[in-house]
């Protein structure tokens, strides 16, 4: 560390140092200025700053614990007392003052004193003498001791940096906790709040920020309809208090209350001793809602004890105590107050006869072999004389070889005691009147492996009596080998009691070598005491024929009927191999989105029959523009999709492109009419536009859109401009939003005929927008923009409440047992039960059963793996709702969904009605359809019949119902009631 006075020049003349020096800092011991300084506590220092001679007071020397004149003068002598980390600092503070860059000196500084602890000091100190260049040649200073101030300093940081860490602590707890929170003082003004608050509550934190009264947010939220109708919502003894913001009674200490949004919530009230209070707010719901199932559970319980004759018996052998469920009463037919359980054998030697007494001994007092659990029938006498059997099953704790308690659940299975000795009574008859129905009967005695066979049985399989061995391994070895897997886990799920009865569908090898399908359906009708089951007896029913007419419709699953094409589904399967195809060679893929112009009015002027002759011509057509490798395939209606496979760029497309145009515009030769239609194309590759399929169907979908705003017969690449598209979708979107509220919907009503009778007990409900602006909007254009954007909720529940209403009105005045079919959306499904009454709930309320409304569904739904769809359809069912599958055969069809979902109807899609004629392949459909629901207990509606030969047709074929242009077109609630009574009216006169 330099010395600060080494600029200023040696002075010789200056070795005096009281020279020069004001009268109020000379040293002499009378100078009355010195002595008042020094008797200010400070230490007075001088420094020549031309000799670097220090001197020090008395004073000075002893804040450092040195007895006066014991320190060396000199600035170096200084400079060693100074603390390292200050020095710097003290250098840089005389420096500056000295050459004038700083108004004075002044500066905080930890000194050694002679113990070795470190003391702060203040330094002060000012110029008293320069030269004539006005050089400083001497200062002079003081030294104050300030230890107790910077101890207070550090013990005032100290406390700041505690309050600062638990202030921290409590906003970080109150923003963690799950409960929220308002804290009032004493004028109920919000003084702080944590974010869980404002979710629970819905309130903006821009609001609560705004340090609202308790009167505000009550006002804000009883604006907003919070509370309730009269505070509704609010439980009943704080409704009052909540309704007036607490101008009225005492605050509650805790009450609960409902959100809009259904949940439940828990208020607590703090009062604080300045009169302020802090509020929590915790949501409740899932314990309100499992208390309210834990009731209901315990209602159920009793209900079902008492339905199953069930009952609890416990025995404390120590004590020789007996206790008795009210479903024992039950069982003995007696009651507390006619009958007190005594000892554990007198109570038992009271009711069970001495055959059953012997096993009850044995099981309780069998030391050689003492067992944990029991599981007896036994027969017993009740108290009213009545004899029957009951099941006692339970367990037993053994001490010392002696058992000390047992508890028991008794059941009277006096009844299932009695079936089973009709059974073996009837056994012969029942099996004669299976023969009847045309099954082969089986009955297998399961622990030797013998199989009997009826002769019926033996001849759905070309076989005479004696030609097959009776072992179960015999049929089981014809059994296809693709089928034993499933057969044998169906076998042993009804053998572990999984399954009431045993049901499955296999193949079986018949002498001539062909397969024949069958339905075995079986039941075990005996086991022993172990439980293992002894005997099984069962059924086949041939159901080749049925099995066919499934494989024929699996069939229309992939290919379209019109056309020979692909269907959708079956695109979609070969979209996603040729991508990864793509991928891996590094290829440009197309997907050509082609809609014919024109087509509807082919339609409209020659016909369906013309229209569809068209639409086979066209797929030829696009067939033999493209090579084999790529696809074709028919979406539905008049739009193709092609995929052109292995380009190298998309210029090599054009010409695939070019001639597709030029083959569709060339003449249509219909019968004896000649049409020219034109095609729009839209065009997106794979993957300079998207990789994903979807993006990629919807990229084609935009192109072709532009392409036929273009004027049509013209082809359109993707690009992102396109884009466009979806914000016009998007708008409509928008406006679906408003279309509720501003009751732009009306629900139209197409009866539902019954063919065997030609009554109307049904009818379809659907829905209608007639928008302020573009007019009346197609439901195909709008449903699936809401679908999309989940405002189908809404509108589905707005239509659902409509149907219910009206078919409220037409079972008074129509008919006791009208029916209204609703559409419901897959999306409606996976938000069922949020915020929302379930559907059964409402026609309770209007005093409907669940009959009168018939839910219909797309096959696409029971596709969804999510377990909440199964719940949904399963509620529907348990409420009477009854469930109709729509559009049957144009989408997923699955027979195995039909066998897992309880479906009441099944609806033949138009596309297979529109050409049926005697003969055809669709009507064979058809027939097929209406066979395979019949046998799994469905009815059947066909859908757009529209002539009387249609009509006449399904009809024959076994239809139950019929829906289309025939009977009528979809009419107001109005102007069907006015076609119910013209019918009526019709059948009066006739």
């Amino acid at each position: 560390m330099s010395d600060p006075r080494s600029d200023v020049p040696p002075d010789r003349s200056l070795s005096t140092p009281d020279a020069d020096m004001p009268d109020w800092l000379r040293t002499d011991e009378d100078n009355p200025w010195r002595l008042a300084l020094e008797g200010s506590g400070a230490g007075i220092w001088d420094w020549d700053l031309v000799t670097g001679q220090q001197t020090h007071s008395e004073r000075w020397e002893k804040m450092l614990g040195y007895s006066g004149n014991e320190l060396a003068g000199g600035y170096e002598a200084f400079a060693a007392l100074v603390h390292p980390d200050d020095l710097e600092r003290v250098d840089t503070a005389v420096s500056a003052y000295l050459d004038g860059s700083a108004d004075r000196y002044a500066i905080d500084l930890r000194m050694r004193c002679k113990d070795g602890a470190w003391s702060w000091v203040v330094s002060r100190g000012m110029v008293v003498r320069r030269d004539a260049q006005g050089k400083p040649l001497r200062m002079l200073g003081t030294h104050t001791d300030i230890n107790a101030r910077k101890k207070a300093e550090a013990e005032l940081l100290d406390l700041n940096a505690q309050l600062l860490e638990n202030a921290q602590l409590l906003q970080t707890t109150l923003t963690s906790i799950s409960q929220g929170i308002l804290v009032l003082d004493a004028e109920m003004r919000i003084r702080r709040f944590n974010p869980r608050v404002c979710e629970l509550l819905d309130v903006p934190i821009s609001f609560l920020a705004t340090r609202p009264t308790l009167q505000e947010l009550g006002g804000f939220q009883r604006e907003r309809g919070d509370f309730g109708a009269d505070g509704a919502l609010v439980e009943a003894h704080a409704r009052g208090y909540v309704q007036t913001d607490g101008r009225a009674g005492a605050v509650p200490a805790s009450y609960l209350r409902h959100t809009r949004a259904g949940a439940v919530l828990e208020v607590k009230t703090q009062i604080l001793p300045d009169g302020g209070m802090v509020r929590t707010f915790a949501d409740v719901t899932n314990y309100v809602r499992a208390e309210e199932a834990r009731k209901r559970l315990d209602l159920l319980l009793d209900a079902t004890q008492s339905l199953a004759e069930v009952g609890g018996w416990e025995v404390d052998m120590e004590t020789d105590r007996v206790f008795w469920t009210e479903g024992v009463y039950r069982i003995f037919e007696t009651s507390p107050q006619e009958y007190t359980p005594t000892t554990a054998m007198g109570t038992a030697e009271r009711f069970f006869t001495p055959a059953s007494m012997a096993r009850i001994r044995d099981s309780y007092f069998n030391a050689t072999n003492p067992s944990t659990a029991h599981d007896l029938e036994l027969q017993a006498v009740t108290a009213l004389g009545n004899h029957i059997w009951v099941h006692s099953k339970g367990t037993s704790v053994w001490r010392d070889g002696r058992p000390i308690s047992r508890t028991s659940v008794l059941q009277n299975i006096t009844e299932r005691k009695q079936a089973q000795a009709a059974l073996r009574e009837t056994e012969n008859l029942w099996k004669l009147a299976l023969e009847s129905t045309g099954d082969g009967v089986w009955d297998w005695n399961i622990p030797s492996g013998v199989e009997n066979y009826s002769k019926r049985l033996l001849e759905m399989y070309g076989f005479e009596e004696g030609e097959l061995r009776g072992r179960v391994a015999t049929l089981d070895g014809r059994t296809h080998p693709d089928d034993l897997a499933q057969m044998e886990q169906d076998r042993r799920a009804h053998f572990d009691g999984l399954t009431p009865t045993y049901h499955n569908e296999h193949r079986i090898l018949c002498k001539d070598g062909s397969w024949k399908w069958v339905l075995t359906r079986g039941m075990l009708i005996s086991r022993d005491a172990q439980g293992k089951p002894l005997r099984m007896i069962g059924t086949h029913t041939d159901i080749t024929e049925r099995k066919n007419s499934e494989a024929l419709i699996l069939q229309q699953a992939f290919f379209d009927t019109l056309t020979g094409l692909p269907n959708r589904r079956m695109l979609r399967d070969r979209l996603e191999q040729e991508i990864k195809k793509s991928r891996r060679d590094d290829h440009v893929l197309a997907i050509l989105f082609i809609d014919l112009d024109h087509f509807k009015e082919v339609n409209d002027t020659l016909g369906h029959d013309s229209g569809d002759r068209l639409l086979v011509e066209a797929a030829r057509r696009i067939r033999d523009c493209v090579r084999e490798s790529d696809t074709v395939a028919r979406m539905g209606g008049d739009e193709f999709t092609v995929l052109v496979t292995e380009l190298e760029d998309a210029k090599s497309l054009e010409p695939i492109l070019q001639k597709i145009l030029a083959s569709l515009e060339r003449v249509f030769q219909l019968g004896t009419e000649q049409v020219f239609v034109s095609a729009s194309i839209g065009v997106t590759l794979y993957p300079l536009d998207a990789r994903e399929i979807e993006d990629l169907l919807k990229n084609a979908d935009q192109a072709l859109y532009v392409a036929k705003g273009a004027g049509r017969n013209r082809y359109s690449f993707f690009t992102p401009a396109l884009q466009e598209a979806a914000q016009t979708r998007a708008r409509l979107a928008n406006d679906l939003r408003t279309g509720l509220t501003d009751q732009q919907f009306r629900v139209v009503y197409q009866p539902i005929v019954e063919l065997a009778t030609d009554s109307v007990h049904k009818a379809e409900a659907l829905i209608r927008w007639q928008h302020p602006t573009r007019g009346l909007v197609s439901p195909a254009s709008f449903i699936p923009i809401a679908e999309a954007s989940g405002l189908v909720v809404d509108i589905g529940e707005w239509v659902f409440q409509q149907a219910a209403q009206q078919v409220q009105t037409w079972r008074r005045t129509l008919h006791p047992d009208f029916q209204i079919s609703v559409n419901k959306s897959p999306v409606q499904f996976h938000h069922d039960g949020v915020g929302r009454a379930p559907w059964a709930l409402q026609l309770q309320v209007l005093g409907l059963p669940g009959s009168s409304i018939v839910v219909e569904i797309t096959e696409g739904l029971l596709l969804d793996t999510s377990p909440s769809v199964a719940e949904r359809l399963l509620e529907l069912g348990d409420a009477g709702i009854q469930v109709s599958l729509d559009d049957f055969g144009t989408g997923y069809s699955s027979l195995s969904y039909l066998q897992k979902f309880d479906i009441d109807y099944l609806k033949i899609d138009q596309s297979f009605v529109r050409h049926l004629i005697p003969n055809s392949t669709d009507l064979a459909l058809c027939k097929a359809i209406i066979v395979m629901a019949h046998e799994l207990g469905m009815k059947v509606i066909a859908e757009g019949v529209e002539t009387e030969q249609q009509r006449d047709l399904l009809a024959a074929a076994g239809c139950d119902y019929g829906q289309g242009y025939w009977f009528a077109k979809p009419m107001s609630a109005e102007d069907f009631g006015t076609f119910m009574a013209a019918r009526t009216e019709k059948s009066h006169l006739g």
